[in-house]
């Protein structure tokens, strides 16, 4: 009998790298695809991106709806509740062999948490990294709660395996966000033109900034420290929504006072081949995204890393950190663009996450494990 695996999709950005994971579990005669889609994929304000995995033609295997109303954390923990029942409500009706999670959003760690307690095999993918605030701490919980660990470098894996994990159970497998960068297709130049309204002909920013969970009462000021960096540059920008979580309307409401601005386009969603196809077109990434950290090496891609939502990880000689000043902000973009030794230090960057082929590192592994007690039954090595 085929292994029926439930993959969670939950935000845009995870099921954009997952997408090569879900097509080879769909395809495989060994495994068989639940795929459950909740958190900010079914958000109209978010851009329903539901519509995209839709049109992939993946099936759905179920929907769960979970955000409450509010933007604050008190309304996120509650959000986190509702997901907590109705997932164990599916996995109650579909019965999955194993759980796959990715990364460290609240919306992953419901899910990690409630197979665990359901006694479902727990699948991590990106365990051990590190990443700030909340995030940190909940990709950490899921380690403790998967039986399964694929962390997308060195560094990682030997996190896990500090955390007292089990050797036999830790995978390296590297980061699957480098995937469709290695393999898949781009959307063309005049196709790329249409969407964004950019000819790219000259330099172009890129604006994704979340909020911070400790720092969510200050995300509105934070995002206009952005915005009037990149103001004062008046290069052609593209900005894109944040992520849904606590803080995420100031973060929005920030971003529409700059709006009118003729060089300043904005997006609530982007279809994952287009985002990548954006990435190898602009000329630098600004904002506290992952994807300044994980994707933007493998482009040679300027990124500037704002704040400390990602604090200490593993960092490619692109990334340019800096505080949330505008000052600051400018003078490391305009160090992105012109600057001679940061430009020569950048022609030797190299992307520490892997090679490009870490999808069917994970459904080969997904294939071969044998779900038995001993794989439900943790031991701690300290």
């Amino acid at each position: 009998m085929k292994k029926k695996i439930a993959v969670i999709a939950s935000s845009r950005a995870t099921y954009g790298y997952k997408k090569r994971i879900i097509k080879l579990i769909h395809e495989s005669k060994e495994l068989s695809l639940q795929l459950i889609v909740t958190g900010m994929h079914l958000l109209k304000e978010y851009g329903y991106s539901v519509k995209e995995i839709e049109k992939d033609g993946f099936p759905i295997a179920a929907q769960v709806e979970m955000m409450v109303g509010g933007d604050t954390p008190s309304a996120w923990a509650k959000s986190l509740g509702v997901g907590i029942q109705g997932l164990a409500q599916v996995f109650s009706m579909l019965t999955p062999d194993l759980v796959l999670v990715t990364g460290d959003r609240g919306e992953m760690f419901a899910a990690a948490a409630t197979a665990a307690y359901m006694n479902i095999p727990v699948a991590h993918i990106q365990a051990g990294d590190v990443s700030g605030h909340i995030d940190g701490s909940a990709r950490h919980a899921m380690t403790k709660l998967s039986h399964i660990h694929f962390p997308a470098c060195d560094d990682s894996a030997k996190r896990v395996e500090k955390m007292g994990e089990e050797p036999w159970r830790i995978f390296n497998v590297g980061a699957p966000q480098l995937d469709e960068i290695v393999q898949g297709g781009r959307v063309s130049r005049n196709e790329l033109r249409k969407i964004f309204n950019l000819d790219f002909n000259s330099p172009t920013l890129l604006v994704i900034q979340h909020p911070v969970l400790v720092e969510h009462d200050q995300a509105f000021d934070q995002m206009i420290e952005t915005m009037e960096a990149v103001k004062s540059i008046a290069l052609p920008t593209v900005v894109i929504y944040p992520n849904i979580d606590a803080g995420g309307e100031g973060t929005i409401a920030a971003i529409k006072k700059y709006e009118q601005l003729l060089f300043v386009h904005t997006f609530r969603n982007i279809e994952h081949k287009a985002f990548l196809s954006l990435l190898s077109k602009v000329s630098a990434i600004v904002g506290n995204s992952s994807c300044g950290i994980l994707e933007a090496p493998s482009f040679k891609l300027p990124a500037i890393n704002i704040g400390k939502r990602q604090r200490g990880r593993m960092q490619a000689v692109n990334v340019i950190n800096t505080g949330y000043n505008r000052e600051q902000i400018a003078q490391a973009i305009q160090e992105a663009l012109k600057g001679k030794e940061y430009k020569k230090k950048l022609k030797t960057c190299v992307n520490p996450y892997g090679d490009g082929h870490s999808s069917e590192r994970i459904v080969r592994i997904l294939k071969e494990v044998d779900l038995n007690p001993r794989l439900l039954d943790k031991q701690m090595t300290y």
